[in-house]
């Protein structure tokens, strides 16, 4: 890695942990570059604008997100286990990038929708693919698109109550909540073995 990515990376780096800290709006430019140890034209330099970071800071993380990968490496396992592996990734995957989705947390709602969408699309893209496959195989029923928009609002919904209460809301761990939305899922949309 070049020193000037080594330099931008740092910069995102503490632009993101101070997006969730204090939110978008009252973080700084200045106290981005003094966290980074970087003088404040350095981060203009690099970025432009504030809104530049955050977007390109909010890109790479979402970026790192390989879901294609994850379906890919389950893809010949029972649907059952299947859902399951793929609710824990999922689960997984959002507390990698809680800082991100406590940034989105705090931001008006034309930033919060770009993240939101960004990830949002991915994730759902790929389901729908694997969900369709599925379906031409006669493996399971059900309309792809549906089934992935319903498979990721209740991991984010889980997740999302964990965040919001710190996980005070129930005493069942957000591991149990998340194995018994894959269950259900599976028993609804699989299609009965002979």
């Amino acid at each position: 890695m070049s020193k000037k990515n080594k330099t931008s990376y740092k910069i995102m780096e503490v632009a993101l942990k101070l997006f969730s800290e204090q939110g978008y709006y009252s973080t700084t430019t200045k106290q981005i570059a003094k966290e980074a140890k970087v003088n404040e034209l350095t981060v203009f330099r690099h970025f432009k604008t504030k809104e530049n970071l955050f977007q390109e800071t909010t890109q790479n993380y979402v970026r790192e997100v390989k879901v294609d990968e994850i379906v890919n490496k389950i893809k010949d396992n029972d649907f059952d286990d299947n859902i399951r592996i793929l609710s824990r990734k999922f689960l997984d995957l959002y507390f990698y990038n809680i800082k991100l989705y406590k940034v989105q947390m705090k931001l008006a709602d034309k930033e919060r929708k770009f993240i939101r969408l960004k990830l949002s699309r991915e994730i759902q893209e790929v389901l729908i693919n694997y969900f369709e496959e599925l379906a031409e195989k006669g493996e399971i029923s059900g309309d792809p698109k549906m089934m992935a928009a319903t498979f990721v609002n209740s991991i984010l919904g889980a997740f999302t109550v964990y965040v919001l209460t710190n996980d005070t809301f129930t005493d069942i761990s957000i591991e149990k909540m998340v194995d018994e939305h894959a269950k259900q899922f599976s028993s609804f949309y699989q299609t009965k073995k002979n």
